[in-house]
């Protein structure tokens, strides 16, 4: 074989020995590079203690598609108090704003990174969701506060994923799919705010007992509403009804509970899945005491008078209630009485008793 023979093969071999040991990244940052740019160039925004990878891609002559030259930039950071910078991997270190910026053989690219306070609490609202199958709402408003007590709107930069399949986020919503429990997460960077999302099945009957109520002023009662799903079974609602009332000065509802105001008469109505429900309120003062018209009564035999009697509220308001008040007579046979008229009968002493409510008042009476 001749000697140009072994050259050649020599000089073969040399090339395909460089092309194997040599990355093409290598030769990318190495070559004549005309421009390159950092992976979302756009400004970023990080928070203290975050850290974060950038990716360089170049354009080299030559070749068609970009070369990932990331392992052969220099790094530099405008400054390294903000952030630092090692291999292209970020970390905020303080409150600020840093240029990053990457060069390979002249060519530069870099990024501007605002570095803001950490986040001392993230609060989405609502903070929990029930949805019927079926049926959507709008995605949470995220709310972060930062530990200088700065808090700040995040809802548009908050990424929201779901745990399961009972649920689905379309075009900004979530929607119940399937009866059951998920979580919906939102992150913002690193931070996330999670929100349970409960999807129940369609209610086919509600009812609310008592129907009827009757308070008392500054009383209050709950309201029981059981709901009824399409198999049969039943399920409280009494904390998920949205009550209202026609006369809230009269009787006032609210988680569930009414409370009496002052005297007088409301409907209540209360609404779930689309049904209504209604009770009926009525709000009386409270019955302080009985008033008879005289404290102690002389009679003689055969006489009679009336006696009134009037009912004294917690208002300051009276009602005579004579004629509905129970009457009695502790000796008929010395005094007899009947809607307030006191008959004397013979001589001797006796009490006279009127009921009306849980109250009564009692009078002494006299016969001689």
């Amino acid at each position: 074989m001749s000697r140009l023979n072994w050259t050649l093969r020599g000089m073969l071999a040399l090339i395909i020995a460089l092309t194997v040991v040599v990355p093409t990244s290598v030769w990318a940052a190495t070559g004549d590079v005309v421009s390159m740019e950092i992976s979302g160039s756009s400004p970023q925004k990080m928070n203290v203690g975050e850290t974060a990878s950038y990716q360089v891609m170049a354009t080299v002559e030559g070749l068609e598609q970009k070369q990932d030259v990331t392992g052969g930039v220099t790094w530099s950071t405008s400054n390294p108090t903000v952030l630092a910078i090692t291999k292209g991997k970020v970390k905020a270190i303080a409150a600020g704003e840093a240029t990053i910026v990457a060069q390979v053989n002249g060519v530069k690219t870099q990024v501007v990174v605002q570095v803001q306070d950490k986040i001392k609490s993230i609060k989405a609202s609502p903070s929990a969701y029930t949805f019927v199958k079926g049926n959507e709402g709008t995605l949470p408003k995220v709310n972060i506060t930062r530990a200088n007590g700065k808090q700040e709107d995040v809802t548009s930069d908050i990424v929201w994923t779901i745990s399961g399949k009972l649920a689905v986020i379309e075009n900004g919503k979530v929607k119940g799919v399937t009866p059951g429990k998920v979580i919906l997460q939102g992150k913002y960077g690193s931070t996330i705010v999670k929100v349970p999302v409960t999807v129940t099945d369609i209610i086919t009957k509600i009812a609310v007992t008592p129907a009827t109520i009757q308070l008392t002023i500054k009383k209050s009662a709950p309201l029981k509403v059981m709901g009824t799903y399409s198999n049969g079974k039943t399920v409280n609602l009494s904390k998920s009804i949205i009550w209202t009332s026609s006369n809230p000065g009269v009787a006032a509802v609210k988680n569930g509970v009414v409370k009496g105001m002052s005297e007088g008469q409301a409907t209540l109505t209360g609404t779930y899945q689309g049904q209504t429900i209604t009770a009926a309120v009525t709000v009386v003062p409270t019955l302080q005491k009985l008033i008879a018209g005289q404290k102690s009564l002389v009679l003689s035999p055969q006489s009679s008078t009336t006696l009134g009697v009037i009912a004294q509220y917690d208002t300051g308001k009276t009602t005579l209630v004579t004629g509905s008040a129970v009457w009695s007579s502790s000796k008929p046979n010395i005094a007899t009485v009947t809607g307030g008229r006191i008959v004397a009968v013979a001589k001797g002493k006796t009490s006279i008793t009127a009921k009306w409510g849980n109250k009564k008042v009692t009078i002494p009476v006299t016969v001689k």
